[in-house]
């Protein structure tokens, strides 16, 4: 498994949300912290998103101050992104 490994360059571009990344999301009335994970290790319960979910899927690749609307079973959720760790 080690002899197939790909070491992953650390990405300089800290307002763009990545893998790994843990993105500060602000809706009208709260706000709410998830951290992009690979499947494996998702966990919603702990803000642990999978990255093929759809709201990893609509964070991923975006920016601070972009506004992202994703559809859940509950409707349409709107978000904008105030932080990237």
């Amino acid at each position: 498994m080690l002899a197939t490994a790909v070491l992953i360059e650390p990405d300089n571009d800290d307002d763009v949300v990545d893998l790994g990344d843990t993105a500060i999301l602000q809706t009208d009335d709260h706000t709410e912290t998830y951290t992009i994970v690979g499947t494996a290790e998702a966990d919603p319960s702990q803000g642990f998103i999978s990255n093929e979910s759809p709201l990893g899927r609509a964070l991923l690749n975006r920016r601070v101050g972009d506004e992202i609307t994703v559809q859940a079973p509950a409707g349409l959720l709107h978000f904008r992104i105030v932080a990237v760790r």
